[in-house]
């Protein structure tokens, strides 16, 4: 299997220097140049680990048994055997997918993704570093995923004042010697830009051997599409999911579960006030707007980086990096319809928000983070087709403040989460600017500290 640019100027990889690049050299995503077709009747039965080496098999160049190994180990302790849950409710079901170390849906991509670099890493006596931009819940997640791997430093850029403040405990808490935490000045599209314009420089990111785990990395992907694959496994029904989403990875997770033969009846997108792609998929036109902070910070984005693989996936192909051009200089790009099952997409107000966690509590007795609210709220608005999958993305203690807002009393929260509070944290501020974070990792990689 071999990887290529959307932008169509770099030269075709496999899948483990896609992996290792994560963007490619052209500004472009990695997409594979075939999308394999699921053999169902060899899943039925499998339990999570064993179906993700199976499911990504086809699209790795690592010989099945040492896949097999890393999925049982990303799958194994770290989720005590519950790794996506499906919990059912009046509507259908919940698929719960906060039970990794950092209580969101970014664990189950990268505990496997930390390890796979860490593997591919070995196998060359290199290493690399991962500069990451989160609006919240991936920079924990990244973080946590090289604890352990020697091979790997993880620097997360996150913007000041826009992630919840345990969000930000949980990164800025993690004193290990390979983890480092930037706290920038702006927005995450801000964190998001500089990590492009840092990755199109060929030589600085040679030279610094930067390496991606946010979505821009397509085996972040396959390994989120998986609990899709599941999904259609455990219920035996035609995919019918609402998928919360700010960058656009987790849906498109699901439409490439899609394309590999998952039977889908219906893919729903739900986003919050920061509703570029939610307008995107009603007009048919990708137009920047003004990034609002709102209760569901994930989703507080303003460019979605995934819709570009989507462009080209679906039919865009050589016309995307005209497409993608023209967005960077005006801010708005106009596509023909592409290709897909039915797709829809909703948004929810912070009122919105505040009344879907009300009402789902006082309904089911469960308390849900905001941004299953907002997927939650967009579900019960859509006409019944059936069964509906809600994605829950994060643990409610994530959000005490917003749960507490919702329910109108204090909100104990996760008792592992609320222990953070009394720890030291460690992060450097700076502005955000290309300039300022280059200048930072070439001191510390001048210094011999951590970065070689």
């Amino acid at each position: 299997m071999r990887y290529w640019s959307t932008r169509g100027l770099a030269a075709p990889v496999g899948f483990q220097e896609a992996t290792l690049q994560g963007l490619a050299g052209d500004g472009g995503l990695f997409v594979p140049e075939t999308l394999p077709q699921l053999d169902f009747p060899a899943l039925k039965g499998l339990d999570y680990p064993q179906l993700a080496w199976r499911v990504m098999a086809p699209f790795c160049d690592i010989p099945e048994p040492d896949l097999k190994a890393l999925c049982e180990d990303a799958y194994g302790p770290a989720y005590g055997g519950a790794v996506a849950p499906l919990r059912s409710d009046p509507w259908g079901h919940v698929l719960e997918l906060f039970h990794g170390p950092t209580f969101s849906f970014k664990d189950v991509a990268l505990q496997f993704l930390g390890r796979l670099l860490n593997y591919i890493l070995t196998r060359r006596q290199g290493h690399c570093n991962l500069l990451v931009a989160t609006s919240g819940d991936t920079g924990s997640a990244a973080l946590q995923s090289v604890v352990g791997c020697p091979r790997l430093r993880a620097v997360v850029m996150y913007p000041k004042g826009r992630v919840s403040s345990l969000q930000e405990r949980q990164m800025t808490t993690l004193l290990e010697p390979n983890t480092y935490c930037l706290e920038l000045e702006g927005t995450f599209d801000d964190c998001q830009a500089i990590l492009k314009e840092l990755n199109r420089d060929a030589d600085f990111k040679q030279r610094l051997r930067l390496g991606a785990v946010n979505s821009v990395n397509f085996a972040r992907l396959l390994a989120q599409s998986v609990y899709y694959v599941w999904i259609y496994l455990q219920t035996g029904e035609p995919l019918q999911v609402v998928v919360p989403t700010g960058n656009f990875g987790n849906f498109l997770s699901a439409w490439l579960a899609y394309r590999m033969g998952v039977p889908t009846r219906r893919l729903a997108l739900a986003t919050n006030e920061n509703d570029i792609v939610h307008r995107y998929f009603r007009d048919g036109v990708y137009e920047r707007g003004p990034v609002h902070e709102t209760l569901a910070p994930a989703m507080d984005i303003q460019v979605a980086s995934n819709l570009e693989r989507f462009f080209f996936m679906a039919g865009g192909g050589d016309r995307v990096a005209e497409w993608m051009a023209q967005f960077e200089q005006t801010g708005r790009v106009e596509t023909p319809r592409l290709e897909g099952p039915e797709m829809v997409s909703g948004s929810a107000s912070r009122a919105e928000i505040l009344q879907a966690i009300r009402d789902y509590h006082e309904q089911v007795g469960v308390v849900l983070c905001p941004h299953t609210a907002v997927a939650w709220h967009v579900a019960r608005r859509l006409p019944r087709l059936g069964s509906e999958v809600v994605v829950a993305t994060a643990h409610p203690g994530k959000f005490p403040e917003a749960v507490a807002e919702a329910l109108g009393r204090p909100y104990p929260g996760h008792p592992a989460l609320e222990a953070l509070r009394d720890r030291p944290r460690r992060a450097v501020a700076l502005p955000a600017e290309a300039g300022a974070v280059r200048k930072w990792l070439e001191g510390l990689s001048d210094s011999g500290e951590n970065l070689p």
